[in-house]
């Protein structure tokens, strides 16, 4: 019986109980336990059973941690471009440096720059610059776009100490688990 497909367990549950016996009925049963399967929706609505089933086939493929580094290491060099434009760009009016109270707050600056960087990006097409060259985006645990709440959320958990490393340990790092949000190949 496991070999059977999800759509054979679920009717076997329930448009063809009849033909069965109880005990594999009960196998049924307990194999759409574990495979996960909504035996509720595909009672009450076959095609909204369907849509989601078909969506998340095509949808849930993590992108690999490979992805991910080079998505870090393109983001990383074009947030070094934007400090440098900026900087540039401060040192070469003398009052603006002094105005701005540059030296004493830079860090600041940069976090904020950061900060910028990805929410408005991964806020509004949920992808950043090194997303779009991996061809990869976020979405939610349930493979939808993620609110203004998970992003920010996402990316305040960046600023977390050492959170680079929590990839070294897990598959998502912390400002996925905490966010509730995944990284997924996208290529269209």
């Amino acid at each position: 019986m496991d070999s059977l497909t999800d759509l054979e367990i679920l009717n076997i549950i329930t448009d063809d109980k009849e033909s069965y016996s109880l005990l594999e009925a009960q196998q049924a049963q307990c194999i759409a336990e574990q495979r996960g399967l909504d035996t509720y929706l595909y009672i009450n609505d076959r095609a909204a059973y369907h849509r989601l089933s078909k969506k998340e086939k095509v949808i849930d493929n993590r992108a690999s941690n490979k992805l991910r580094f080079i998505n870090y290491l393109f983001d990383s060099f074009i947030m070094a471009l934007l400090i440098f434009l900026i900087e540039f760009i401060v040192d070469s009016f003398d009052g603006l440096r002094i105005n701005l109270n540059w030296n004493n707050y830079r860090k600041l600056w940069i976090g904020l720059l950061m900060f910028a960087y990805y929410a408005i990006q991964e806020g509004i097409w949920n992808k950043t610059l090194g997303k779009i060259f991996t061809g990869t985006i976020v979405v939610t645990e349930k493979n939808e776009k993620p609110s203004l709440g998970e992003i920010l959320m996402r990316t305040a958990c960046r600023f977390i100490p050492l959170e680079a490393l929590s990839f070294a340990f897990m598959k998502d790092g912390f400002h996925d688990i905490f966010s509730k949000t995944k990284v997924i190949e996208h290529k269209k």
